[in-house]
């Protein structure tokens, strides 16, 4: 018989142990879960002239966005579908349904939002963008209760696991948007340089008080944690902090760079040095096996101890996983530069910058496959396992590998429906333009709600009717959130 006492730590240990210990799955498996976005889009954009004909209210083309883009995006992270076979028969179902749909007049589509500023994020990459989001927000609550796949947790040593995804996917979009901006600066700005540190400092300080927020919150509420993931008091607030504030010092030394020789990929090249010296560091000098089962303080021979020393090893993943997310966002800047430039329809200042869309969906799909290859090469001829907990090459390799195919998917999908076939992009569905505009809002009121809902329910023995109606209840709340910031009038203003 258990005290009082005993019962909240007996329930924080029993969550705890929920949440760790998992192998991961499949890169096939996990990709399937992903391929619900640009399938659901293009159920979505085959059915939007349909609707927009015959309805004309706002809630009933904010209803067909939940239905072929959310609802579609919980039913994959539940166990309601049966491992790959159940995936493959979503997807398939949802592409037989939007062939059934006859064609309409595409210049009549309405309900959505278009990406003015197409040159500095294109609209393929704004839905990728807010399906990472949302996609994330399903996993991070359904994840505590037994609904949700228990492969799909994050991976204790290595393996592929869709929420270890999360975190990179992250990293890689604000390479992708950072190389937009940093190929083409706003207009008035005082410079370059001053309107970036100006940009970073302004991303660093909320970034760190939301670290600070999350530690106290977490060890106050004695939330449950996998201390695996980054270790004792690290979160990923800390590591986007310091990836700004290593960019802040990494600008300027590359500007420096390229008055000598612009044509050099110096983010490349930095990114691939980094990710070599790191990778030799785990596999020749002991660093994968430190990371994995090293202590949590560094007591001496003489058992004495050392504060510093202690907040070091107690989180030696975050730390040393910051040189793999490092590596990881000056790749993606990289990358972006290569594949996401402007379409010609756009008028630039640098002509031999603007390509086609023909052009740079060739160039995403070669840079995929040769990232598929690398990938490959690393686990299967070095015989490097992918690790979340170093962020070790593999891992690098395979969360780009994997961002660009999704990215490939949707690039293509709205490409196809473009209207007249050219380079004019579709409309961007309401709620994803909403996610994507208002991230970070929609990103705090998950976690918060997250909290709330371990606090206020046993979603351990929840049975699975109920996990869905919480969870799609959640979503509901959240995806509302977003589209009431985007219509509000004050959100409007500058």
């Amino acid at each position: 018989m258990t005290t009082n006492d005993e019962a909240p730590t007996r329930k924080y240990h029993d969550k705890e142990a929920f949440v760790t210990g998992h192998s991961g799955t499949t890169p096939l498996e996990i990709l399937l879960v992903c391929a619900v976005i640009p399938v659901g889009l293009h159920l979505y954009l085959k059915l939007l002239p349909f609707v927009a004909k015959k309805f004309h209210r706002p809630f009933v083309i904010d209803l067909l966005e939940f239905m072929t883009l959310i609802l579609p995006a919980l039913l994959v992270q539940t166990s309601l579908l049966p491992y790959i076979s159940g995936h493959v028969r979503l997807l398939l179902g949802m592409l037989l349904l939007s062939s059934i749909v006859p064609d309409q007049n595409r210049k009549t589509q309405t309900g959505g939002n278009t990406d003015a500023k197409e040159t500095k994020r294109p609209a393929f990459l704004t839905i990728h963008r807010s399906s990472v989001y949302i996609l994330t927000t399903v996993a991070i609550l359904a994840v505590d209760f037994p609904i949700f796949p228990r492969r799909y947790c994050k991976t204790e040593i290595s393996g592929y696991g869709w929420m270890d995804l999360g975190a990179a996917s992250f990293v890689i979009i604000a390479g992708w948007t950072s190389s937009l901006i940093t190929s083409f600066p706003a207009k008035n700005s005082r410079g370059k340089s001053s309107s970036l540190s100006y940009k970073a400092i302004k991303k660093f300080t909320p970034l760190f008080l939301l670290g600070i927020i999350r530690l106290f919150t977490n060890k106050g509420l004695e939330y449950q944690e996998h201390v695996s993931e980054y270790g004792v008091h690290w979160n990923f607030f800390f590591t986007l902090c310091f990836i700004e504030v290593f960019l802040l010092g990494w600008r300027p030394v590359k500007a420096l760079f390229r008055l000598c020789r612009k044509s050099i990929p110096f983010d490349g090249i930095m990114g691939v040095m980094m990710i070599v010296l790191y990778q030799s560091f785990l596999s020749m000098y002991g660093g994968q096996d430190f990371i994995e089962n090293g202590d949590r303080r560094c007591t001496t021979k003489y058992g004495e101890s050392w504060t510093m020393c202690d907040v070091f090893f107690a989180n030696r993943e975050g730390i040393f996983g910051l040189f793999g997310y490092l590596s990881l966002r000056l790749l993606s800047e990289e990358i972006g530069r290569f594949c996401l430039l402007p379409t010609q329809q756009h008028s630039v200042k640098d002509p031999s910058n603007i390509r086609t869309s023909a052009q740079r969906d060739q160039r995403i799909l070669l840079t995929t496959l040769l990232l598929w290859l690398l990938h490959s090469t690393f686990t299967i001829s070095l015989q490097i396992p992918t690790s979340r907990r170093s962020t070790n090459v593999s891992f690098v390799s395979w969360a780009l590998s994997h961002n660009m195919t999704v990215l490939y998917l949707i690039h293509y999908v709205t490409a196809s429906f473009s209207p007249c076939h050219d380079d004019e992009p579709p409309p961007t569905p309401h709620v994803l333009h909403a996610v994507n505009r208002f991230g970070l809002a929609v990103f705090l009121l998950s976690n918060i709600l997250t909290g709330l809902v371990n606090l206020s329910l046993d979603t351990l023995h929840a049975s699975d009717g109920r996990a869905m109606l919480v969870l799609s209840t959640y979503v509901g709340l959240i995806c509302g959130s977003a589209l009431l910031l985007d219509r509000f009038p004050i959100s409007n203003k500058k």
